[in-house]
């Protein structure tokens, strides 16, 4: 029997259509599943290149390079609509469009949708500092960084009280990202699967991640305790129950955009930069 390699990304919203299969709420017919928790996206997306699992949830941006090896599920691309978890820019103090271009600016990694969107949006900065873990970020805003694009704004706001760190809330990627898009749906993270499973495999997968899915969002009471459990655990950190619940319910909109709106964003991104020579061609979203 085929058993397909889930590296699960432990973040909330990331992780939580994949806890009903963890738990084995819902059990898969005719294949066996094996899971790994990946700690940041960054490394989810060097996972991907590397093919070292089957599936996984990279960054949007990842896709041009892994295009020739993973589908994407159509059910499964984090998009924002609004203005909620679009991204914004943090500085610990006022700054002015100049002031950030040459700021320092920190990021999960060089291939994560949010750096692209900055260069995209934004351009320019003065340093690049590469900071993986989320609640890490937060620590070295002020120290280690000038300014960070914020991929869970209600994470990072309630962290960043709960530190006593004061921030402000300099710009918005959403925001930006609409002006130039006309309203269209700005993605930022995937579910894919490996193209070696074969397209029927694959489809079967994605029947059953739906399931998992639509089974976590009836059942929060159920999975957010194991939510919180594998973040404490891969994120080092005492999370709040409450901040994950939060960031679900945020991610659960993200994760229930209409088929031909997550296409509309995906086309639009891919378009636009590999125009402005950010990222390489995309020859055909795949989407299953």
């Amino acid at each position: 029997m085929v058993t397909i390699r889930i590296g699960a990304l432990a973040d909330s919203g990331d992780l939580y259509p994949f806890i009903p299969l963890i738990e084995g709420k819902i059990k898969p017919e005719g294949f066996n599943l094996e899971f790994e928790i990946i700690p940041t996206v960054q490394e989810v997306n060097e996972a991907v290149l590397k093919k070292d699992v089957d599936v996984s949830v990279p960054s949007v941006a990842m896709y041009p390079f892994i295009q020739d090896d993973y589908f994407i599920l159509s059910n499964a691309v984090a998009t924002a609509t609004d203005g909620i978890t679009g991204m914004p820019i943090l500085g610990v103090k006022e700054m002015n469009e100049d002031e950030i271009k040459k700021s320092r600016l920190i990021v999960h990694g060089q291939n994560t949708t949010a750096f692209t969107l900055y260069r995209l949006l934004m351009g320019k900065y003065g340093k690049l500092v590469i900071i993986r873990r989320v609640l890490d970020e937060i620590k070295a805003l002020g120290k280690e960084g000038d300014v960070l694009v914020a991929v869970h704004e209600i994470k990072m706001m309630f962290a960043l009280k709960k530190l006593g760190i004061k921030v402000v809330r300099l710009g918005s990627m959403w925001d930006m990202w609409k002006s130039i898009s006309n309203n269209t749906p700005m993605p930022m993270g995937m579910v894919v699967i490996s193209k070696d499973l074969g397209k029927e495999l694959a489809f079967k997968f994605k029947e059953v991640y739906e399931k998992s899915k639509k089974y976590a969002e009836k059942h929060l009471d159920e999975i957010i305790p194991k939510d919180v459990e594998i973040m404490r655990e891969s994120q080092k950190a005492d999370l709040d129950e409450e901040i994950v619940r939060k960031t679900i319910w945020a991610d659960i909109e993200e994760y229930n955009v209409p088929v031909d709106q997550v296409r509309k964003g995906l086309e639009f991104f891919y378009k636009i930069t590999e125009e402005k020579g950010i990222l390489p061609r995309v020859k055909s979203i795949d989407l299953i």
